[in-house]
């Protein structure tokens, strides 16, 4: 597994570059909850200078993606549980809908890419957190592209800036046996969307978004520390 979580961009329009890269990984879970981040590590693995690295970072930290506490401390953040809740209650109303609105929608090859998708982190959630954060982000953000509605998007997505860190540890601490395929509520979504049942697809959805619980043990327990 390639330990670097980013890619390497060219050199023109730098800045927007680097900031999708470093804001794609972060909802993609491949930083967990208190990772610092270090600006030449971070110009290193995206092969530029650090001017355009400072430059992301700064606009992350605006949007609540990162954390920074001094000049070259830089820092995944730590959620709260009740700042989790309000994201987790926030997503069910959106995702819900995108869900509902995209069993009215897709196509067959569009079912075909969310099938195979599944299928990858189905593959990856027993071996691989970091690539089963990736792969579940990545399925439910195709499901929204399906809806067709670019505003909801664009909120939901900033919602995983803040929150897909705690994907990774969801997927340590979730027990194996619940991510296995039949069980997984990812298939109670496919199959809604097979038959073309805009309400049974909010509904899975909206209980994948419940099945988050580890995720907020997790928080609690580290709220409880002294």
């Amino acid at each position: 597994m390639d330990a670097d979580p980013l890619k390497a961009v060219g050199r023109e329009n730098l800045s927007s570059r680097v900031y999708s890269e470093i804001r794609t990984a972060v909802m993609n879970g491949q930083y967990a909850p208190g990772d610092r981040l270090r600006f030449n590590d971070l110009a290193k693995q995206l092969g530029v200078s650090i001017t355009p690295v400072r430059e992301a970072i700064f606009r992350l930290v605006s949007e609540q993606a990162l954390e920074m506490k001094a000049a070259t401390a830089v820092t995944v953040p730590v959620i709260t549980v009740k700042q989790l809740r309000e994201i987790r209650m926030i997503r069910h109303l959106l995702e819900g809908t995108a869900a509902e609105r995209a069993a009215e929608l897709i196509t067959d090859e569009q079912l075909r890419e969310l099938e195979d998708l599944q299928e990858r982190f189905i593959a990856a959630a027993a071996v691989d957190p970091k690539l089963a954060s990736r792969l579940n982000r990545e399925f439910h953000f195709a499901l929204m592209s399906v809806a067709e509605m670019p505003y909801l998007y664009s909120i939901v997505e900033s919602l995983w800036a803040i929150m897909g860190p705690l994907f990774q540890i969801f997927h340590i601490r979730m027990p194996k046996r619940e991510l296995l395929r039949n069980r997984h509520h990812h298939a109670k979504i496919l199959n809604a969307l097979r038959n073309r049942d805009g309400q049974a697809a909010r509904e899975a959805l909206q209980d994948d978004i419940a099945w988050g619980q580890p995720m907020i043990d997790w928080l609690e327990e580290r709220e409880r520390q002294p």
